[in-house]
């Protein structure tokens, strides 16, 4: 074995550190505090989802290409939840007053594409058929516009609805859904007729356009055209493009939280109206924000923690405070690694310092338990330290390069952010070694020499120096053979419980609940769409038009944006038809208004109502012939109604409906005429900010696709990814992206598990060079990992991606605990000491509490991935810590390994092994 040359390897070093120790610990100081001044001025925390991923792969290319190309690609998407669709557009104008007023830095804010676009070619936007339809009706009803023209007043209106019921025009003129397989006209627009007259002769009502069916241009309400509304309406959406600010701590933070003091500054004026902020860049930073905040608290936490199990364990206070000083030191050194190789720390990097608080005070651990062993069998200070670094040197050395190795092998593995958290990590545990095997000895004698000569060298025992026994040792001893049916049986168990383990893959799941933009992300979810959309470019219209097609017959998309959202399909076909639009609208002319004529009024009611009857009598038995009756009904009640109410107060009643009605034919037919000669509209026609959305200035077309599966879930985001990909293979966009973050984590996490016990088991046999003892300093991996697995099936705990990369981790831990037991063992066995000393039971007990604290520290994150991180990492040391000091001395004191020590033990004296 070459356990002895290493431990002489690391008495040697040592020494040189404790020749000069004030030296050492000045040095290790001026280090300390350069580099925390290094990283204060140069580490910033990088919330980028595409800084985790290799940056080579074609989509991340792509999306870095279209987020220069295109504007507004990662837009904060502010969801708006009126009452009503007029209340959502009246708080999205006032939002975008009160973000400027504000000042927040936004580059812009939309909330529709621009009206004015629709003026003068709002025609072209009407389907081949529906315009074909309006043209028939204009034709048809010629006779009927101009003489509501020449003489605009409701008896004139009804007049020739009269009229077009006797010429058996109505079912085309009313257009309210004629089926073609039914016979009769369709009456609700006769029963709204009378309707809104009876109504306003009782109170004033709102009105409801007679002239939509006729002269419209497919809505009657022009200036709703172009806001962004859920398919439903129940959502109406703003976008919003944060001005990155390079070099702070979160980039996109003070443009999120300025929009959401903007968004409750305006919650009083607008009490019924709900509004929240998501999209990528505002989950991306509510992750991180919540993510850095739980690290700081956990970090406390966890020096609190780690600092009462070493008072409770060393029963002192001076000698555990150096340790925690020297900690604190390696940590300083190892944020400035990070900060001269990575640069930055992102979502998984942010916490390895909670992580490597409970690791990196093990080695501090080990090196005090087996000084304050040396020192009480009678050494003096130096030779205690020296004797320290000798026998339980190997063992430390063996532990930091396991649980150092566990963590660089995630560098190996291609997701970026378990590369810098590995590298981050690992590099941390070894600073903690050093700091451990130079600092605290340095620290350790000053300490000493300060509490004076007599204190310094204790008196030996009788008779040299005496061995420390083990009480543990004793009593398993006397129950080797329950104690290894027990862990067979808690085994088998295990193994049982494992097959009810479930994998989470939703991100979302991670996340605190209570975070706003995960929140609004599942409500816009809920409407049948995200928030995350797939991106594709065209170069060309005819690709674009093609693309945009071929996304659309794809059962996993639900809508497709581009700029074909104001671009005409079919342009010379519908100029074509727009040009043989009768003549007449450009040519008659509307009178004024006129008073309300009563008795006119009642003689056009009174003709209405008799074709009516005639209709009714006429129609075979069936709905037709009911409703016409009943469309009679009402006309007659109408007409009694005019007679027995006051002249004068009908007059003025219906005075305010035959205006609306006036207005709305004016409007509509002026809305026409504008439209009468519209151009062929193209890409440079558009809007501007809608055109730097979608069109790039190389000419470039941008396709926006949104998903009509979960895309949290993992086989919805499959079945997006993979249909999408039929169409354009280099898909990219943040639906894209965060499939194949999960994709690659899983992965990664799959090499990372492998590589650590492939790493731990060369570590190993590399340092007891026995293949027996090396299978047993394993034996607590295993073990751990199964009642881990048994555990977590038990209690219902699911494995999610913010916690599986944990698996390596626990290796680390319990191959550390393994090898210090066996090399304990083995080398105290050499020395002709008692196998398992006291010392090395007591620091792998407190070094696993230590750990325990540290990982135990990140339940106190609401972050759900960070919590359940914390909750697999302290289930899993706990089981291994178990199997290291129960069931791996149990084997250990078994026969072969009794007869190995006896036979090692001999050449050096009579010393025989613990009963």
């Amino acid at each position: 074995m070459t356990t002895p040359g290493t431990g002489r390897a690391l008495s040697r070093l040592v020494g040189a550190a404790c020749v000069r120790p004030a030296i050492t610990v000045g040095l290790a100081l001026a280090l300390a505090a350069a580099s925390i001044w290094y990283s204060v001025s140069a580490l910033y925390l990088n919330t980028s989802e595409l800084a985790l991923l290799p940056p080579n792969a074609a989509y991340i290319q792509r999306s870095v290409q279209y987020d220069r190309e295109f504007r507004e690609v990662d837009a904060l998407v502010i969801a708006v939840e009126a009452p009503s669709v007029a209340e959502g557009k009246a708080y999205a104008e006032r939002l975008a007053q009160e973000l400027r007023a504000r000042r927040v830095p936004l580059r812009r804010v939309t909330y529709r594409a621009d009206p004015g676009l629709l003026d003068g070619h709002a025609l072209l936007y009407l389907s081949t058929e529906q315009l074909i339809d309006l043209r028939g009706k204009l034709f048809d009803h010629e006779a009927f516009v101009q003489s509501f023209a020449a003489r605009p007043t409701l008896d004139a209106f009804i007049q020739g609805v009269a009229g077009e019921i006797a010429a058996e025009f109505a079912s085309r003129f009313l257009d309210l859904g004629l089926d073609d397989a039914r016979s009769g006209p369709d009456l609700r627009f006769v029963s709204d007729l009378v309707s809104q007259l009876s109504s306003r002769l009782a109170n004033p009502a709102p009105y409801r356009s007679l002239w939509d069916s006729a002269i419209s241009l497919g809505r009657g309400d022009e200036a709703s055209e172009g806001y962004f509304l859920s398919e439903d309406e129940r959502l109406l959406f703003v976008l919003a493009e944060p001005r990155s600010e390079a070099g702070s701590f979160t980039d996109n933070a003070r443009a999120i939280e300025g929009t959401r003091g903007a968004i409750a500054a305006l919650r009083p004026e607008y009490p019924r109206v709900r509004v929240g902020v998501t999209g990528r860049p505002a989950l991306s930073n509510d992750e991180m924000t919540r993510a850095f905040s739980d690290s700081q608290v956990a970090t406390v936490v966890a020096l609190v923690l780690t600092l009462a199990v070493l008072l409770a364990a060393f029963r002192q206070v001076a000698k555990p405070l150096l340790m925690l000083l020297v900690l604190a030191i390696s940590l300083c050194w190892s944020i400035g690694v990070a900060t001269a190789v990575v640069g930055h720390l992102s979502l998984f990097s942010v916490m390895f310092v909670s992580i490597v608080i409970g690791i990196g005070i093990d080695y501090g651990i080990y090196y005090l338990f087996r000084y304050e062993e040396e020192r009480s069998r009678g050494r003096e200070v130096a030779d205690a330290i020296a004797v320290a670094a000798v026998r339980g040197g190997p063992g430390m050395l063996a532990g930091a390069l396991t649980a150092a190795g566990t963590f660089y092998v995630l560098t190996l593995t291609e997701f970026r952010g378990l590369q810098e958290l590995g590298f981050i990590a690992g590099s941390a545990i070894l600073c903690a070694w050093l700091a451990m095997m130079t600092v605290f000895p340095a620290l350790l004698l000053l300490w000493e020499r300060s509490r004076g000569p007599h204190a310094a060298v204790p008196v030996a025992r009788a008779g040299g120096l005496q061995p420390a026994r083990s009480p543990l040792l004793t009593w398993l001893g006397a129950r080797k053979g329950p104690l290894v049916v027990v862990a067979a049986l808690l085994t088998l168990l295990s193994f049982w419980g494992s097959w009810t383990i479930r994998f989470d893959y939703n991100l979302l799941h991670l996340q605190a609940k209570e975070t706003e933009s995960v929140q609004w992300e599942r409500r816009i979810l809920e409407g049948g769409r995200s928030s995350f959309a797939a991106f594709s470019r065209a170069v060309s219209l005819e690709e674009l038009q093609r693309t945009d097609a071929m996304f659309r017959r794809l059962r996993a998309v639900a809508r497709v944006d581009s700029a074909l959202a104001l671009l005409p399909a079919d342009q010379e076909e519908k100029l074509q038809i727009v040009s043989r639009f009768p003549p007449f609208l450009t040519q008659v002319k509307v009178r004024g208004e006129m008073p309300v004529h009563l008795e006119r009024l009642l003689a056009a009611l009174g003709t209405l109502r008799r074709r009516l009857e005639l209709g009714a009598s006429e129609a075979p038995p069936g709905e037709a012939k009911l409703e016409l009756r009943r469309a009679s009904e009402e006309t007659a009640n109408l007409i009694g109604a005019l007679r027995r109410q006051d002249d004068r107060a009908s007059e003025r009643a219906l005075a305010a409906l035959q205006h609306d009605v006036y207005l709305d034919f004016t409007r509509g037919l002026e809305r026409l005429r504008r439209n009468l000669a519209p151009r062929k509209i193209g890409p440079g026609d558009l809007p501007a900010d809608f055109r730097r959305q979608f069109v790039s200035e190389q000419g470039g077309f941008l396709l926006h696709v949104y998903p009509a599966v979960d895309i949290w879930d993992r086989a919805g985001a499959q079945r997006f990814a993979g249909e999408l990909r039929t169409v354009d293979p280099d898909v990219t966009g943040p639906a894209i992206i965060t499939f194949e973050t999960v994709r690659l984590m899983e992965r990664s996490y799959r090499e990372a598990t492998l590589y650590a016990i492939v790493l731990v088991s060369v570590v190993a046999f590399v340092m007891l060079r026995r293949v027996r003892e090396t299978a047993l300093a394993l034996l607590p991996l295993g073990l751990g990992l199964a009642w881990t697995g048994g555990l977590m099936g038990l209690l219902g705990l699911d494995v999610t991606m913010g916690n599986v990369f944990g698996l390596p981790l626990i290796l680390g831990g319990a191959a550390e605990y393994g090898l210090n037991i066996v090399l304990s063992f083995v080398n105290d066995g050499e020395q002709g000491s008692p196998l398992l000393a006291r010392s090395t039971n007591g620091a792998v007990l407190t070094s696993g509490l230590t750990t325990i604290a540290g990982f135990g520290s990140l339940l106190v994150a609401s972050h759900r991935g960070i919590f359940g991180l914390g909750l697999l990492l302290t289930i899993g040391t706990v089981t291994t810590l178990v199997a290291s000091l129960i069931v791996l001395p149990t084997l250990l004191l078994s026969g072969p390994g009794r007869r190995a020590c006896a036979s090692r033990a001999r050449p050096r004296g009579p010393r025989p092994c613990p009963p």
